[in-house]
């Protein structure tokens, strides 16, 4: 037995394993054919409009946090929540998949931000706040001489 009629041996089984392997590969794509088709995924609108959505909520929840605490500082945070609202309503409209749902989705965003600024800029500081402020100035500065030149 020579060499070559080794080698003829060895083709026969390799040739059905690969046959074997083919029909396998071609059944298993058959069955994912009858799999019902996914909905197309949305890269670009869909989560900036969730993201803007998020924001509105924020800040709201913020506003809410400032009438029970009276801190300012929820005011402003919630001002800049408001802010990034808007910014991720904006961007929707560089994305590619953006449809009419999509622009009436931003519309709604920017009308709620709208009443939701207007809140917070009437509960900041007015200037008869900032004068009574001005009041206790005088006292900051005997107390803190170097940090008010």
């Amino acid at each position: 037995m020579n060499l070559y009629s080794q080698n003829q041996g060895m083709k026969k089984p390799l040739l059905i394993l690969m046959v074997v392997a083919l029909l396998a590969g071609c059944s298993s794509i058959a069955s994912e054919d009858q799999l019902p088709p996914k909905p197309p995924a949305f890269a670009c609108a869909e989560p900036r409009l969730e993201s803007a959505f998020r924001f509105h909520e924020k800040s709201k929840d913020f506003l809410k946090a400032y009438y029970t605490t009276r801190k300012e500082s929820d005011l402003y945070f919630s001002w800049y929540a408001s802010e990034d609202s808007l910014y991720m309503a904006r961007t929707i409209g560089k994305c590619w998949d953006k449809r009419n749902k999509h622009f009436h989705a931003a519309q709604n965003v920017f009308q709620k931000n709208g009443v939701l600024r207007n809140l917070i800029v009437q509960n900041m500081r007015t200037d008869s706040q900032s004068a009574i402020s001005e009041l206790f100035l005088e006292d900051y500065r005997k107390i803190f001489v170097r940090d008010i030149q």
